[in-house]
């Protein structure tokens, strides 16, 4: 049924030539577009550019059938084809929107410098203040993610200085004085925690709040420590010799282990401030 009302719509179209009937199916693929049903709006888009491929609607349908890959989780494809439209519509207004999604796309790979280098060009070359605004909210995110925080914090008021009434303009504010209150972030340094672990097994351990792996590490060091002391007193130097080679393995791992640990805690606390923002921003 679906698929024969297409058919029918695309010979009704076909026979048609007016521009109310060319505004008309603009319209429609937009009502579909906005609705979510981008795999229709697509085909509608095209159906549009394949019957009238002058109209005025070329770069809006172009740009819209990128974007409904995006949103239909095709990002090779999307990137693709924004990558293309700047190629064929290098003077349409929505040039920098396309931009903007290359961006996008850049940040939903985790390329976040890929993506802040794309959005500065795009800050360079347009004064469309929604597109700034929006650049400006995703290079925050960037630096959020990158745990650069003072510069999310002027990405993010940049945008709100702007006033764009834009979505996301209270989100950036938000989030601009949580990081300002939130941070910096408890830290914890590996070095330190490798040294002081390399002085007193255990010690770096304490120093990172493992408390448990802090004490194993000092009683298991202060065992090897009296089992060598204990067969050096007695002349069993062989046995003092394999119980030192062991014990010297776990006196590098121990310090290792201090550093892994102290790594683990600082990415801990990113990892809650980040998902406390994305919470915040409903992301």
């Amino acid at each position: 049924m679906i698929t024969a009302s297409f058919l029918i719509s695309l010979i009704v179209f076909a026979a048609g030539g007016t521009t109310e009937e060319t505004i008309q199916q603009y319209r429609y693929a937009e009502h579909l577009f906005e609705s979510g049903d981008y795999r229709a709006a697509r085909l509608a888009y095209k159906r549009l550019l394949f019957y009238r491929p002058d109209t005025e609607f070329r770069d809006v349908a172009d740009y819209r059938i990128a974007q409904s890959y995006y949103y239909q989780n095709r990002p090779e494809r999307a990137e693709h084809l924004f990558r293309e439209f700047l190629a064929v519509y290098p003077n349409s207004p929505f040039r920098f929107r396309s931009q903007l999604m290359i961006g996008q796309l850049h940040f939903d790979d985790g390329e976040y410098s890929l993506a802040r280098t794309a959005l500065f060009e795009l800050l360079n070359s347009t004064e469309d203040i929604e597109v700034v605004a929006a650049a400006h909210y995703l290079r925050g995110w960037c630096y959020v993610h990158t745990s650069d925080w003072n510069k999310a914090i002027a990405e993010l008021r940049r945008m709100d200085t702007l006033q764009t009434g834009a979505p996301h303009g209270k989100n950036a504010r938000r989030l601009a004085n949580m990081l300002f209150e939130k941070t910096p972030l408890p830290h914890k340094s590996p070095q330190l925690a490798g040294w002081l672990s390399t002085i007193v097994p255990g010690s770096g351990q304490l120093y990172v709040g493992s408390v448990k792996e802090g004490i194993f590490a000092a009683v298991l060091g202060g065992t090897f420590m009296y089992l060598v002391a204990d067969a050096i007193r007695e002349r069993r130097y062989v046995d003092g010799a394999s119980i030192s080679l062991i014990g010297c393995q776990f006196y590098w791992g121990n310090r290792v282990e201090a550093q892994r640990l102290a790594s683990e805690y600082n990415s801990h606390r990113e990892r809650e401030l980040i998902e406390a923002l994305k919470k915040s921003s409903g992301r």
